[in-house]
């Protein structure tokens, strides 16, 4: 029996074509908590990242809320696990990435940084999909959560891998690396709340899109898919339900009883 069920942001429960949350994703979440279910987030988005996502998000009383990729994990604002970056896994890449005129954005707990190199084109991206941008600072010993490489060259990717044994790297595209703490996903955050709130794996579903949700989706007991997902997604998933912009949320909650 499913108790709580977990939301990837982008792609899930948000869409970038209107950069809002479809009406039928708002009801339906009311919906499931009217309904019992315990209701969080996992997003690889950090907390400054979701500061522009529209009221709704900052008003809907969800039970927690998992940042960065499974390394920020809060229930309102306390935190109750993080996993920072290994620093000596830091020091090399923050070398490594100068000397090769790498772009490297960085999470921390307030704020989002690009260390160097931050070209027009990455601030674009980024403003893009996040109606917001980081700011360029040079790392100064932050406690740092999550980081985004934008690599040139296609070796470079497998040069950061071989150079990072204390952290984990899952690839979105060949040229942009998401990197956390060693063993950290967005599942691993899961984990923790669910022997918080006394309940197992089995007993809850997930909802992603993207490469960086394919553990999670895995791991949970009911592992569901976007219509609109990667590969990676969709291959770990259970099933796959409608299309982010085709009351896909909406749609499979009601065939499957949740709402």
């Amino acid at each position: 029996m499913i108790k709580a069920m977990f939301f990837d942001v982008d792609g899930t429960l948000y869409t970038h074509r209107i950069h809002d949350f479809p009406q039928s994703t708002k009801d339906t979440l009311y919906k499931l908590k009217e309904n019992g279910y315990k209701i969080g987030i996992a997003t690889s988005r950090c907390r400054y990242e979701v500061s522009s996502l529209p009221k709704f998000f900052r008003e809907f009383p969800f039970d927690a809320q998992i940042f960065d990729g499974g390394a920020l994990v809060m229930d309102q604002n306390e935190i109750l696990e993080e996993s920072p970056i290994d620093q000596e896994d830091l020091r090399k890449l923050i070398q490594y990435t100068k000397l090769n005129d790498i772009p490297l954005r960085y999470s921390t707990f307030d704020n989002d940084y690009i260390a160097h190199c931050a070209t027009a084109d990455v601030l674009d991206q980024f403003f893009k999909l996040y109606l917001n941008m980081p700011r360029v600072k040079a790392y100064e010993g932050e406690k740092i959560y999550n980081i985004i490489v934008y690599t040139n060259k296609l070796e470079q990717s497998d040069e950061i891998q071989n150079l990072l044994s204390n952290s984990s790297i899952i690839a979105h595209t060949p040229y942009a690396l998401e990197i956390t703490s060693k063993g950290i996903e967005k599942s691993k955050g899961i984990e923790h709340l669910c022997n918080r709130w006394n309940i197992t794996l089995n007993e809850i579903a997930c909802f992603g899109d993207g490469a960086n949700d394919a553990q999670m989706l895995k791991n949970a007991g009911l592992g569901v898919a976007m219509g609109n997902a990667f590969k990676p997604a969709k291959e770990a998933a259970d099933m796959i339900c409608g299309n982010v912009d085709e009351d896909g949320i909406y749609q499979f909650c009601k065939e499957q009883k949740f709402i």
